[in-house]
Formats: structure tokens, C-alpha cells, sequence
């Protein structure tokens, strides 16, 4: 919750709809770590959408806690999509959105995910058709 209130503004600035369904979990684990991951895949959907929405919801089933970010973004095209969570792996075009990206960000939120024994991906269905990025950590 203080994540999605801390970048609100964020978004409002930009137009965007940022929606929060997060049900009451408990987790034991690295707090800023786990803070710093979440609050990057926040953080990118805003920066990579310029118009729409973006969902965060927080659920726990099958003896996983899963953190679902889903946006009406720019998208993730297939060549792109194969160097998203590698060291440096930025996409073709995004500089042109976001000149600050230095392409370490989400190689940093999978390796905090993956020491917390979860798994980290994104799907697509491909250029201007929005994103999902996932985050399932074991309870």
C-alpha cells in the first residue's frame, strides 16, 4: 500500500489510472529488498505507459504469494523480451521513453526475487499492447 501511494502521484501527473487490489498478507523475508523490487515494476509500468492504467494486485493461493503489475503500456516485443531481466537488457525502444533507464533494473528485481526462492517474468502479447510482470514468492 505505501508503495502504490508513494508513486500515485506519478501517475495522476501523467494521466494514468493506478489501481490497487492487495489483500492482507503476511511475508517474511528483506523488507527493502523486497520494497525496492516492487516499487521498480511500479515505477516502470508508470514510465513505460503514456496512456490507460496500471493494476497492482497482491494475492496469496497455492502456497504462493503472487504480485501481479498489469499496464496498458508500450508492450514488450519478442526480440525484447528475451534480455528483459538480463544485466544491462534494455528494449530497442526505451530510451525513447525513458532516458534514464540504465537497463539494470528489473536484472536487480529478478535477482532480489530469485534470493527469495520465487520467480520473477513478464508477458506480452507484443509492441503498444501493454504488459504483465509477475513476482511469485513460496509462503
Amino acid at each position: 500500500e505505501s508503495i502504490v501511494k508513494d508513486l500515485t502521484p506519478a501517475a495522476e501527473h501523467k494521466g494514468l489510472a493506478l489501481t490497487a487490489t492487495l489483500a492482507p498478507i503476511t511475508y517474511t523475508g528483506d523488507k527493502a529488498q523486497l520494497v525496492n523490487a516492487f516499487k521498480n515494476l511500479i515505477d516502470n509500468s508508470i514510465k513505460y505507459t503514456q496512456k490507460g492504467t496500471v493494476g497492482v494486485t497482491l494475492a496469496q493461493a497455492d502456497g504462493k504469494v503472487r504480485f501481479e503489475i498489469v499496464d496498458t503500456g508500450v508492450g514488450i516485443d519478442a526480440d525484447d523480451m528475451k534480455n528483459l531481466f538480463t544485466e544491462g537488457g534494455r528494449g530497442k525502444n526505451s530510451q525513447k521513453i525513458n532516458v534514464e533507464s540504465t537497463g539494470f533494473g528489473l536484472y536487480i528485481v529478478k535477482n532480489i526475487i530469485e534470493a527469495h526462492k520465487g520467480k520473477v517474468w513478464a508477458e506480452s502479447e507484443g509492441a503498444g499492447k501493454g504488459s504483465r510482470f509477475v513476482v511469485e514468492l513460496p509462503v
